[in-house]
């Protein structure tokens, strides 16, 4: 039997959970996706490494303040992320070692490039970095649930309630987003809006965000490890 064609819908369908600046990049990234798939022999592990590359690239432009370049080079990069697991997916060559390299990366990534963008400012670094390892700290705890097949953190935020948080959490699970902003939103202000304005309102929302989303987390592990 003649093997059908892989379309636009059918990349849709493989994505994640999208958060909401992806909904923003989706119809890129997923045409970029088909792209590679009909013409190239690019494989899941070099568009994550792709990826990685970009956005160390826009380290540098931070470091030596190219300011919209490194905004551009980091946003390309985080379109390939999207592209990475969208391929191995549709295309069937997901594997343990594949995911490991993309959780990786991704990782070391926002960490170093915040360091690049905000060398010299340590009102806005030190608190960065500190909420993103705490962050890192519950997304391991929350990983380590998914292996062992255990009800996660984020499942248990987006359980359904019978009011008006309930009908908000069953319509954003329909279309498939991010029930609260994560850490997508937090790179957007960081490493996109953050560098083409310069004002200090994106790396306070920044960090406020990452407060929020680690202390929101933190208080389903406290309910988790102590009932």
């Amino acid at each position: 039997m003649e093997k059908r064609e892989i379309t636009l819908n059918d990349i849709e369908k493989v994505l994640k959970e999208k958060s909401w600046w992806t909904i923003l990049v989706t119809p890129l990234a997923t045409r970029l996706t088909l792209l590679v798939i009909r013409y190239t022999r690019l494989t899941p592990n070099q568009i994550t490494l792709g990826s990685f590359i970009l956005s160390m690239g826009a380290g540098v432009a931070f470091l030596f303040h190219h300011w919209i370049l490194g905004a551009l080079l980091y946003q390309l990069g985080y379109i390939l992320d999207i592209v990475d697991g969208a391929l191995a997916r549709v295309t069937g060559q997901t594997s343990p070692q594949g995911a490991l390299f993309d959780l990786v990366t991704d990782w070391l990534k926002t960490p170093l490039v915040a360091t690049a963008l905000f060398w010299g400012e340590f009102t806005y670094l030190v608190p960065i970095l500190i909420l993103l390892y705490l962050n890192c700290g519950i997304n391991r705890y929350n990983d380590s649930l998914f292996y062992q097949k255990k009800e996660s953190v984020t499942a248990q935020l987006s359980q359904k309630r019978e009011n008006l948080i309930g009908r908000y959490l069953a319509f954003m699970k329909e279309k498939n987003w991010g029930i609260v902003p994560g850490i997508v939103e937090v790179e957007a202000l960081l490493f996109f809006f953050y560098p083409l304005f310069h004002h200090p309102i994106f790396p306070i929302l920044g960090i406020l965000l990452l407060l929020f989303q680690f202390l929101l987390k933190l208080g389903v592990v406290w309910k988790k490890i102590t009932r």
